[in-house]
């Protein structure tokens, strides 16, 4: 069975001072880096987006998120009840 991987996208970005500062001191109150404190912020941002498309509560969609394993793939929960419906 062929494995699927994510695939992850690189962007070198340029962020004012004030806000680097600012997301600094945050990502460290939240005891992780700066790199991973925007990345969750900007999966977090893109699923709102998306559930607004999709005309779904973020609450909701943070729930289904919360179900899901670290690696995001559905095929991996071992509930046959909440992976089924996750894929819906």
């Amino acid at each position: 069975m062929e494995t699927a991987t994510a695939i992850s996208h690189r962007k070198l970005i340029d962020i004012k001072s004030d806000t680097f500062k600012v997301l600094s001191i945050d990502a460290s109150r939240q005891n992780v880096s700066l790199k991973k404190y925007i990345e969750d912020m900007l999966d977090t941002r893109a699923r709102e987006v998306e559930a607004k498309n999709l005309n779904v509560s973020p609450s909701i969609l943070r729930l289904i998120g919360s179900a899901l394993p670290a690696n995001g793939r559905i095929e991996d929960i071992d509930d046959d009840r909440l992976q089924y419906l996750l894929s819906k």
